[in-house]
């Protein structure tokens, strides 16, 4: 184990401030150095074991169906990001060209503060280490995922995706992975993760240890890098498969692209996919498995055009354009990324929409799945451009999801909110609410 004073200095100062962002108050204020010099003793002395999460976070993934967020004790946190950390050399290296997910944890610790550039992508979690980092991965992956899309050299696009991803990686093959890559020097950080891995969960899994899933906890940094790393063999396999039959593969997390010259070659692809996910615990998602035989189709489905024409947050024109698009697309019943096109719309200054739009924005704006997904940064963004009337209506919209809506992630966010932007409202009532909906 490393001295004290190295292990100090593994956790920036915004490392803490990350913490106290948690939609869940700590019961008492984070002191970096004293949480490290505790933790630090623990290891030492053979004393570590994970604590039951304060409490589990239910959101709504979609269609009503929840996932559970665990938020854990700043110690857990600390350890984690720490064991994560000092394996990154290992398992951020070695990625296959054209695969996302695997970029460093970084030392700055960046926030988002009023008045931020970042975009509200799917893929950008509010509570990520760096959001921006999600952002401009993201953006990368888009830029990739539309330039091959257009070259003349592919005629097929197939998507799909690994089904319930996190909850399904094997802690023992992640750590024989990890085994392998690592010199033997950091053997113990391994066998430190692997114990709070397979440990943190004991209010559903007792004392028994866990051996699928990695934490899909309040900040996931740790746990998308882990999952990133735990793809790279399968990455190499089938980025070689792709090479044969000279096609493209991206990859997103765990969505993924091929671009094939024929159907055949793309339904091929599928089936090795299939195959090689197996092997490590991991099967394709059936229901999400959409080919596009044109490039249009699959440009309409990403919404490139939309995101183009909203790419310039000053230019009026444009951004009217892209809306009035976007409303088109969502009257005619299209299939396309609706919910990441509306969070780009929210990013945008409510001053330059037509009047004629704008109504039917906020029609979209103000429904109440969509408010009840959001974030409390969200809910400040859109209240915050909102005339009075706009306002009135929408925190009424607020109000009456209290009773009726089940998943606690809501509720939180919206105290933050309300305290956020010192609106009286009453806290016990909310307080009782996820109270009730206790897990």
């Amino acid at each position: 184990m490393i001295d004290i004073e190295s292990f100090k200095n593994f956790f920036p100062k915004s490392f803490s401030k990350k913490l106290n962002e948690s939609i869940i108050p700590h019961s008492s204020p984070i002191v970096r150095n004293e949480i490290a010099e505790i933790l630090h003793r623990e290891i030492t002395e053979f004393k570590y074991h994970p604590s039951t999460p304060r409490d589990y976070i239910i959101i709504n993934k979609a269609n009503y169906v929840a996932r559970i967020t665990p938020t854990f004790h700043p110690k857990d946190y600390f350890l984690f990001y720490f064991c994560t950390k000092i394996l990154e050399d290992e398992i951020a290296g070695n990625y296959v060209e054209g695969t996302y997910g695997g970029w460093r944890l970084g030392n700055q610790i960046r926030f988002k503060e009023e008045g931020d550039e970042l975009e509200l992508l799917d893929s950008a979690p509010s509570n990520s280490y760096n959001p921006f980092l999600w952002t401009e991965n993201w953006s990368d992956f888009q830029k990739k995922a539309f330039a091959n899309n257009n070259s003349d050299e592919h005629k097929i696009v197939v998507k799909l995706d690994i089904a319930n991803f996190y909850d399904n990686v094997s802690i023992d093959l992640l750590g024989k992975k990890l085994y392998l890559a690592s010199p033997r020097n950091k053997l113990f950080y391994i066998d430190l993760l692997t114990h709070f891995l397979s440990n943190w969960n004991k209010k559903f899994q007792g004392y028994s240890k866990k051996s699928v899933g990695l934490p899909q906890d309040e900040i996931s940094d740790s746990s998308r890098l882990l999952a990133n790393f735990y793809l790279q063999d399968f990455d190499k396999e089938i980025k070689k498969k792709c090479d044969e039959l000279d096609a493209k593969y991206l990859r997103y997390a765990d969505d993924q692209l091929f671009y094939t010259k024929t159907k055949e070659d793309a339904q091929y692809l599928v089936y090795e996919a299939s195959k090689l996910l197996s092997k490590i615990g991991l099967n394709i998602n059936t229901g999400k498995v959409e080919y596009f035989d044109n490039p249009e189709k699959f440009n309409q489905y990403w919404a490139f055009e939309i995101f183009e024409l909203l790419g310039d947050k000053k230019n009026k024109e444009n951004i009217n354009r892209g809306i009035k698009k976007y409303i088109e697309w969502k009257d005619k019943r299209i299939s396309f990324k609706e919910h990441s096109v509306l969070r780009r719309i929210l990013n945008q200054d409510f001053k330059l929409f037509e009047t004629s739009s704008k109504h039917k924005v906020l029609a979209y704006l103000f429904d109440k799945e969509f408010i009840s997904m959001m974030n409390n940064w969200s809910m400040t963004k859109v209240y915050n451009q909102l005339n009075e009337e706009d306002k009135k209506e929408f925190l009424k919209i607020l109000d009456t999801l209290i009773e009726e809506y089940h998943f606690n992630y809501f509720h939180y966010n919206l105290i933050v909110f309300y305290e956020k932007n010192k609106i009286d409202f009453e806290k016990e009532r909310i307080l009782k609410r996820i109270e009730e909906l206790k897990i």
